[in-house]
């Protein structure tokens, strides 16, 4: 992956003025490959190089988008908000929303700031990536995104997934009396050990989720690096939306909580 990098960064850094001044002359041709190279281009992650991701975001799809304004090999480049979208390697749905700046993950202190961009609310807003290509409707809560902590991610760059919802998931948050005020101890199976959970109102997005667990969980804030965190949408029986905020101290990966078969049931 990495000789990859450096070979196709070359080459943009190499044709970067010639396709600054012909890229309208081309722009229809690569808008109707964009959809064909995204998909091979994530494929060519190498997962055993904990900077691939970073990579990818810097040396390709940052300068593609500078140069030809598209987001090649990311599926998309919002540069104004600071982040891109990815297709993950081997998934058909499942996307991962990366920030343009350099922030290695959920440990990084400047995620609790004040002024820290707000990446959650950004990921739930590219879910219809996920719903355009699902094997089935997908409705609010058929949908989560998930981090990992530090030692269940295998990329250095912070990322949240977002995919369909595992249905046991789906089905055990739907019987679940949460409160948007105080967290509840939910023992979710398959999954080992448990889970903190709290309701969050259909804006509860536009809250900093790193900082209401950061607050609010004992110990957190110390030991962020740990914490895994999934978000997960839920309807009610009158058709009221909202989240799910699911938060574990010790594991690996929230992603677990994800299905990237998307399937509608689950046993």
């Amino acid at each position: 992956m990495t000789t990859i990098i450096r070979v196709a960064a070359s080459i943009v850094a190499l044709v970067r003025p010639t396709l600054a001044r012909f890229a309208s002359r081309f722009m229809l041709a690569s808008a109707l490959s964009a959809s064909a190279l995204a998909p091979c281009a994530a494929r060519a992650f190498d997962l055993s190089d904990r900077g691939a991701l970073w990579q990818v975001v810097h040396k390709l799809c940052l300068p593609m988008h500078a140069t030809l304004g598209l987001p090649l090999p990311c599926l998309a480049v919002d540069d104004k908000r600071g982040f891109v979208v990815i297709r993950a390697p081997g998934d058909a749905t499942r996307i991962i929303v990366v920030p343009t700046i350099r922030i290695e993950g959920i440990e990084s202190p400047s995620l609790l700031r004040d002024d820290a961009p707000n990446y959650w609310a950004f990921a739930w807003g590219e879910r219809s990536r996920v719903a355009a290509v699902a094997p089935r409707p997908l409705g609010w809560d058929d949908i989560g995104m998930a981090i990992n902590s530090r030692t269940g991610r295998t990329q250095d760059q912070m990322h949240i997934h977002v995919d369909c919802l595992d249905a046991r998931l789906k089905q055990a948050l739907a019987g679940a009396k949460l409160s948007t005020q105080r967290w509840s101890t939910l023992n979710l199976k398959p999954w080992a050990g448990r889970y903190h959970a709290k309701r969050l109102a259909e804006n509860g997005l536009e809250r900093s989720v790193f900082q209401t667990v950061a607050k609010e969980i004992p110990g957190a804030r110390t030991s962020m690096g740990l914490q895994k965190i999934a978000i997960a949408g839920v309807a009610g029986a009158k058709g009221e939306r909202g989240f799910v905020l699911l938060e574990k101290g010790a594991g690996r990966s929230a992603e677990e909580l994800l299905d990237h078969e998307c399937r509608a049931e689950r046993r």
